[in-house]
């Protein structure tokens, strides 16, 4: 099977322009402004970097997390107590006998540093971090084929005005044509030697080519105006730089003798996603199934505690007086409280949960599969349409060079016949509109060619930026 692969670098330029403009580097900078400008792309490139920050998230998990707690508190509470009861052996009381009740009151002062440090998250930071880096890789080639297309948009919105620039030159090239004839028949009438009815002929001839002049001039607008709102450029500066576009050469690919085209639709940036895709829900659902591991934290605290002012009421009372027995402290201080520990926690059963999420994953699974296989073939048939499409343009472009060939030599016999008066004002009108016709329709056999070229280029995934 025939590769056909684009020369680098513009080697073949299918655009002249002056000696101080280089048709690559004004095509790569125009490219760049509109890459910057796109606002679906900067969207897709900011996904991206929250992906990517998802992914720090992900990581962070076994970095220690540290916390600090202040607090204040009034404390007025009931406390009932039930003791075993202890006898005394000279006056046989009975201590803590049946529930006693305790009041407290005070206030509480606290204040405590605390460390957490995951030690083994059961792998689901690992396949966590995994699945979010193949979605930022899925990301990122969604955003080169958005590049890819603004690309092709800007190449062919290029070709677009250089067409444009040169139907004018050739409309300019048949005007002075039909003045220089207009001039001839005026002087002709004044001798005698040709009727007003040719000179209505010519005028006709002329309005006409006014009428082609005023339709280039609104697509020549509408094109411009594109072109700024692409690249954010002013129109004033994008006419200054592409004044001097003014012949469409085709596009010239070098042949290799290859039997692996059809693989380079796997190197697309759109299949390229979709691989990313299916390999983001494995390691989704490789997470789902490691929550079934225990993960293993280590935790560390150091605190103080303060309860001042406090009372205590207790329900004995003193054995001669039957005063109760209520304490007072000014301050009961804990300082330092050290807290250094390993826990584990294992989720044993979460219900059907997890079962329902995995299965949930491998249909997502199957779905981005079956949308890969489905990309895949269209992507196979677009290539094939495109190589097909490309082949018909440079049969058809050879075959409007050659029309226009047949028109040129025409016209210039025309011209002698009609000076020697061998054919009509009507006749000569008449090979000066097929010049016209095919001289236009060769350039715009020229355009489609190179339409067709890069769409060929495009479905090889051979079109970047870099190749310019």
């Amino acid at each position: 099977m025939k590769r056909i692969l684009f020369i680098p670098a513009f080697l073949l330029t299918s655009l002249q322009i002056s000696a101080q403009t280089n048709v690559s580097d004004f095509a790569k900078s125009l490219t760049n402004d509109a890459l910057k400008k796109s606002y679906e792309l900067n969207n897709t490139q900011l996904e991206s970097e929250k992906t990517a920050q998802d992914i720090k998230s992900a990581k962070a998990t076994y970095i220690p997390k540290i916390n600090a707690i202040g607090a204040y508190a009034y404390i007025n509470q009931d406390l009932t107590v039930d003791l075993p009861s202890i006898q005394t052996g000279i006056s046989g009381l009975n201590l803590f006998e049946g529930s006693q009740s305790f009041g407290v009151k005070g206030q509480l002062g606290l204040a405590a540093v605390n460390a957490e440090m995951v030690l083994f998250s059961g792998m689901q930071a690992e396949y966590g971090s995994k699945a979010l880096a193949e979605k930022k890789n899925a990301q990122e080639y969604l955003s080169k084929a958005k590049s890819d297309e603004i690309i092709q948009d800007i190449l062919q919105t290029i070709d677009q005005i250089a067409l444009l620039h040169q139907s004018k030159l050739l409309l300019d090239e048949s005007q002075k044509r039909l003045d220089k004839e207009n001039l001839r028949v005026i002087k002709a009438i004044e001798n005698g030697l040709a009727i007003p009815y040719d000179r209505k002929r010519i005028e006709v001839a002329i309005y006409r080519l006014e009428a082609k002049k005023q339709e280039y001039e609104g697509k020549k607008e509408l094109l411009f105006s594109k072109l700024s709102m692409i690249t954010g450029r002013s129109v004033d500066d994008l006419e200054s730089q592409t004044k001097e576009l003014s012949y469409l050469n085709p596009w010239r690919f070098v042949s290799h003798d290859l039997s692996n085209e059809g693989s380079m639709v796997n190197t697309r940036p759109e299949m390229q996603a979709l691989s990313s895709g299916i390999k983001a829900v494995d390691y989704q659902i490789k997470m789902e199934k490691a929550k079934a591991l225990p993960q293993v934290i280590a935790m560390g605290s150091v605190g103080y505690t303060n309860l001042h002012n406090t009372e205590i009421s207790t329900p004995y009372h003193l054995p001669v007086s039957g005063q109760e027995v209520n304490l007072k402290a000014n301050k009961i201080e804990a300082f330092p409280n050290y807290i250094v520990g390993v826990g584990v926690k294992w989720n044993l059963f979460s219900g059907t949960k997890r079962t329902h999420e995995i299965k949930k994953l491998s249909l997502e699974k199957t779905i981005v599969e079956n949308k890969r296989k489905d990309i895949k073939e269209k992507l196979d048939l677009l290539l094939q349409k495109s190589r097909t499409e490309f082949k018909l343009a440079e049969k058809q472009m050879q075959l409007k060079e050659k029309e226009k060939a047949v028109s040129e030599d025409a016209m210039n016999t025309a011209v002698k016949s009609y000076q020697e008066g061998l054919i009509s004002i009507t006749e000569r009108i008449e090979a000066e509109n097929s010049l016209q016709q095919s001289q236009m329709e060769y350039v715009q056999a020229v355009f489609e060619q190179r339409k067709a070229a890069l769409s060929y280029l495009n479905a090889q995934g051979a079109l970047t930026l870099e190749s310019l």
